[in-house]
């Protein structure tokens, strides 16, 4: 599902240029700056790969405010984030305000919604696209569980043995999970869900869940909040990430680490040992996913409902106490 057009966006080498892209014209700067010092990878090599993808990537950022972080330097050098988006920066950009209990005030998010907004925003250094997991029209209501695994200190393979876990209680609890990397070393699994519970529901039904994986192989697991407190070598199951504001990497975001990462869905058979996320990067995915389309569509067609999974669930974690 990559643009039909062979030739990237940026085929040339100049610095700075201004073009159309759908309805919007954007000016797109130091096109030759590097980004990826390792790699040698430019704005430009950036630009293109977000315009390659942005056909996959679109459903999964619309009607989500983003939280941006921004490299203006590269990945090697300062970064400061930007959650609210001044009125006049991108005028055309479409912003939403939401109150915000920590500032005592609204902020103006804003969303990307078609391609010239996406290619945008990675001209201003957001290596990395970070959305809510609601969207404007149900904010207080997220479309999927969170399901974050975390290694401290232990190999890939282990969290393959974790996500195996999940998808073991899921699928004997009667729901459908999605996996995809993180882009760093880490693995992310989202539970569709109709958008009718709150965060916190959400994140009580992801702590109930994590309990009873735990409780399959403890020894697999390190559960202490605190990282000075957590054991080398084991998986953090991190069900805290379910809350109102908190972001987490987009389907198919490029990520801020070295070799540019990708966070990747993948179909279940491939969650195996010797998977690797650093195998999935700018320069290797796009063949892919022109082979593969959205593995993660499910994501945004099946929404689930939880009430007898959480019947479920609670009953297999009594039976356990």
């Amino acid at each position: 599902m990559r643009r039909e057009s062979p030739c990237p966006l940026l085929s040339g080498t100049e610095n700075e240029l201004s073009l159309r892209v759908d309805r919007h014209r954007i000016k797109l700067t130091n096109l030759n700056k590097v980004l990826f010092p390792a790699d040698d990878y430019t704005k430009r090599d950036l630009l293109n790969y977000y315009d390659s993808v942005a056909q996959l990537m679109l459903p999964h950022l619309k009607d989500r405010p983003l939280s941006l972080k921004r490299y203006p330097d590269g990945i090697a050098a300062e970064y400061f984030f930007q959650k609210d988006m001044p009125a006049n920066q991108g005028s055309w950009l479409r912003k939403v305000k939401i109150w915000s209990e920590h500032n005592q005030g609204p902020t103006n998010y804003v969303l990307v919604e078609d391609r010239a907004s996406l290619l945008y925003l990675t001209n201003l250094g957001c290596i990395d696209q970070n959305p809510w997991m609601s969207r404007v029209n149900s904010i207080d209501n997220p479309d999927f569980v969170l399901i974050d695994l975390d290694p401290y200190e232990c190999s890939y393979d282990k969290i393959v043995e974790a996500a195996l876990l999940v998808r073991k209680v899921l699928d004997s609890i009667g729901l459908v999970g999605y996996p995809k990397t993180t882009g760093g070393d880490g693995m992310h699994i989202y539970i569709p869900l109709e958008p009718i519970y709150t965060y916190e529901e959400s994140r009580a039904f992801a702590e109930l869940l994590a309990r009873l994986v735990i409780t399959e192989q403890p020894d697999l697991f390190t559960t202490p909040r605190g990282v000075a407190q957590r054991e080398n070598g084991r998986v953090y199951f991190d069900y805290l990430q379910n809350g109102k504001s908190k972001t987490i990497a987009a389907p198919y975001s490029a990520r801020a680490y070295p070799h540019a990462p990708v966070s990747t869905p993948l179909q279940w058979r491939e969650v195996k040992k010797g998977l690797l996320p650093a195998q999935f990067t700018i320069r290797d995915v796009l063949e892919r996913f022109a082979r593969s389309g959205d593995l993660f569509e499910g994501v945004l067609k099946k929404p689930q409902t939880i009430e007898a999974a959480l019947e479920r669930l609670t009953s297999s974690l009594k039976h356990i106490s």
